[in-house]
């Protein structure tokens, strides 16, 4: 097990973690790279880690830090409750074995730093699980947007919508405020302030609203954030947990255009993932615009302003940020694309001076001069 790999051999991976996301999610997607291969599982549950690890000619461990000192890893999964994240990535650093830990990164920003600079003075990789950036209609929207397709966006939406059983889980973890850190902001709106931060850059001040009005956990599950980016422009960040549909969409505003983007699968947005209308004339947008564009055009002459629907390729995200980790680790480069444990201290930093601003009723300004910070209570 070393922080330093070379091509010659595959990348042995173990997760912590046998629930649902690494079970249905990560290990298929690990499978799925020629680079890599799953040498372990651990769960405090050994039935179910040796079931799962079967599935891949894997071991299973009831004690991670047994699969730490037996397996050879060279990286590790975090799939298990945030307020486990931070023991067992020092515990990785301390090994030398690189961390791809799902999002959020901890339950806290106090956790959040503390894991960041544990794996930067281990010299160990940390990527975080924001796998929303590799979905091709928000690849789309980042090179639309750096080709100037829409202006200089003035204005940002984004809503996540999720019920709170939509998923299996063996545990009620990410109601409990103590151990998630958080519900629908940390669970969802997470995704979108990293989506954001992306897209537009860093974010400068935050102002919130909390609420917990449906679900039976005493637990946010209706959030919206006022952002403003150093850029200027000002957005809307929008996550809930009440909702009967899985729906997501994000709209970037500015002087010469509109771009929508859905970033879900499974949404009532699902037959238009992608929509884009600008002012700019044909020969000045993007080919990889015009081109999914073009059978219409034989019929229909693109006017300006005019909105370009189409459907971009559906490529699995867990893959490719998967493949991501894999090659950043082997070049010691940083994947353009993948999360740094920096960007998962950042949105951490949001979702904590959300909290903030909840507390004081105001807006509240980034970087915070102190990372503590309670939860607020829905008791």
């Amino acid at each position: 097990m070393t922080a330093s790999t070379t091509a010659a051999r595959p990348l042995r991976v173990g997760a912590v973690g046998a629930g649902a996301i690494a079970r249905l999610s990560h290990l298929p997607s690990i499978a799925a790279v020629d680079g890599l291969e799953i040498a372990g599982v651990a769960d405090p549950n050994l039935e179910r880690a040796q079931e799962l690890a079967h599935e891949y000619g894997a071991q299973g461990y009831s004690d991670y830090r047994d699969m730490f000192s037996q397996a050879d890893l060279d990286v590790v999964l975090v799939a298990i409750p945030n307020h486990l994240h931070r023991q067992v990535i020092e515990d990785a650093a301390a090994a030398k074995i690189h961390v791809f830990c799902e999002k959020p990164v901890a339950h806290n920003l106090v956790d959040a730093i503390a894991i960041q600079e544990a794996c930067e003075r281990a010299g160990v990789r940390l990527q975080v699980g924001f796998n929303q950036r590799f979905w091709e209609p928000t690849q789309i929207a980042k090179r639309s947007l750096e080709a100037g397709v829409i202006g200089d966006v003035q204005g940002f939406r984004s809503v996540y919508s999720e019920a709170w059983d939509v998923y299996p889980a063996a545990t009620g973890y990410r109601y409990n405020l103590q151990q998630s850190g958080g519900a629908a902001i940390l669970d969802l709106g997470v995704h979108r302030i990293d989506i954001a931060r992306y897209l537009l850059g860093e974010i400068i001040e935050v102002c919130a609203t909390m609420d917990h009005r449906v679900i039976p956990h005493p637990a946010d599950d209706n959030v919206f954030l006022l952002v403003r980016f150093a850029s200027g422009a000002t957005g809307v960040i929008n996550s809930d947990r009440f909702s009967p549909q899985v729906a997501g969409s994000t709209d970037l505003y500015g002087p010469d255009g509109t771009i929508h983007l859905s970033t879900e699968t499974i949404n009532p947005f699902a037959s238009v993932p992608l929509a884009i209308s600008s002012k700019l004339p044909r020969e000045e947008l993007p080919r990889e615009i015009t081109e999914a564009y073009w059978p219409t055009a034989w019929w229909n002459e693109y006017q300006p302003g005019t909105w370009l629907e189409f459907t971009p390729p559906r490529t699995n995200p867990y893959v490719s940020e998967w493949r991501a980790f894999e090659a950043s680790i082997r070049t010691g480069v940083d994947d353009a694309i993948a999360p740094t444990g920096i960007d998962g201290v950042k949105a951490q930093e949001v979702v904590t001076a959300a909290y903030r601003s909840v507390r004081t009723h105001g807006w509240v300004s980034l970087p915070l001069a102190d990372p503590e910070e309670p939860i607020p209570s829905y008791e």
